[in-house]
């Protein structure tokens, strides 16, 4: 899956070996989907398409086990919470 902008660009990813049809099993239709056509898939995708939104507190459900401040996305995003301080709210525009 290739864009035809940008022409064909390897992912980062080894191609995995395709495994063998099985013909010990009754399923007459076996498909396999690796890693690299997901890769392949989303880079081209992501070059050409665009990916807008956004998400902040008052999107998480009451349930949700955490706030979304930088205190807790600090995580994932280490140095936030120092970089702006601790506990404060996050918006996450992408």
């Amino acid at each position: 899956m290739f864009d035809r902008e940008f022409g064909e660009e390897e992912p980062a990813v080894a191609i995995p070996d395709m495994p063998y049809h099985l013909s010990t099993h009754i399923e007459k239709y076996q498909a396999y989907v690796s890693s690299y056509s997901i890769d392949a898939f989303w880079s081209s995708w992501l070059e050409v398409g665009t990916v807008k939104g956004w998400f902040n507190e008052a999107d998480l459900p009451e349930w949700a086990p955490f706030d979304m401040t930088t205190t807790t996305l600090n995580a994932f995003l280490p140095g936030i919470m120092s970089y702006y301080g601790a506990g404060l709210p996050v918006d996450v525009h992408f």
